[in-house]
């Protein structure tokens, strides 16, 4: 199983529209898909229809040594894409985590052997200990962007971020990719934005762009997928076109 975290330490910036999204776009291409909601906001959860309303959560996967991710992740409405809720109550887990000798490795033991192709995690953008669990579990970084300033600013901080779990705790992380998954392209600012993290980052920005899209956020009011509310809208495409370089940026 690939395992790969979505973070970005400024709000914001498309994290967990970008986590479902490329969640529901590798399953459409025959891979079985895990998602796992780090993120006490609750937003891909919320997101996902599951077929069943009861279930663990990722508190309870975290917090119950003998439980399984097999036992935690629930079904959803979008075939191959399965999701380990989120809870309100994760500072409970956190506080138990840090207070625990290698608290940082427990999600990692918990997906190791997991019957999955790939896995997503979403994570909040504070750096705490469940966002230091999701990099030392996985073998990517995944940082969505958008085109306005500010972002360039997170990146950094993002960055910093990985290096520094990279360099102590999880030798094998490396970074994906950055992609651009809220861009103005009418908008001359951000399309200069989107030029200077292509210069200081040629191997990492991905080409692909998904440009700011209504449609996006209505089907996410709605409890769909883009690709099941509106399949012919470009925000589909886009999405399509991203996860398919990220395939072959992991080699297929």
């Amino acid at each position: 199983m690939t395992t790969i975290t979505v973070c970005q330490r400024k709000g914001g910036n498309g994290k967990s529209t970008s986590a479902i999204s490329l969640a529901h776009a590798f399953a459409l291409m025959g891979k079985r898909v895990l998602l796992v909601d780090l993120d006490d906001q609750k937003n891909s959860t919320s997101a996902i229809p599951v077929l069943t309303d009861e279930g663990a959560t990722v508190e309870d996967l975290l917090s119950d040594g003998a439980m399984t991710v097999s036992t935690a992740a629930r079904a959803t409405s979008w075939p191959g894409v399965f999701l380990v809720a989120s809870s309100s109550r994760l500072s409970g887990v956190i506080r138990e985590l840090d207070a625990e000798p290698g608290g940082h490795l427990v999600l990692g033991e918990k997906l190791a052997g997991a019957p999955f192709d790939i896995c997503l995690i979403d994570t909040s953008p504070s750096l705490n200990i469940l966002v230091v669990n999701a990099l030392c579990a996985s073998r990517y970084a995944f940082i969505p962007l958008s085109s306005r300033y500010f972002s360039l600013q997170g990146l950094c901080q993002t960055l910093e971020a990985i290096a520094k779990i990279t360099g102590r705790l999880n030798a094998s992380l490396s970074v994906l990719a950055l992609a651009f998954v809220i861009h103005d392209g009418r908008s001359g600012l951000a399309r200069e934005v989107v030029a200077k993290a292509r210069e200081a980052y040629p191997a990492l920005v991905c080409q692909s762009l998904v440009g700011q899209n209504i449609k996006i956020e209505e089907a996410q009011v709605l409890r769909k997928s883009i690709f099941d509310y509106a399949p012919g809208d470009r925000g589909a495409t886009q999405y399509r076109a991203l996860a398919l370089e990220l395939l072959e940026k992991m080699g297929g």
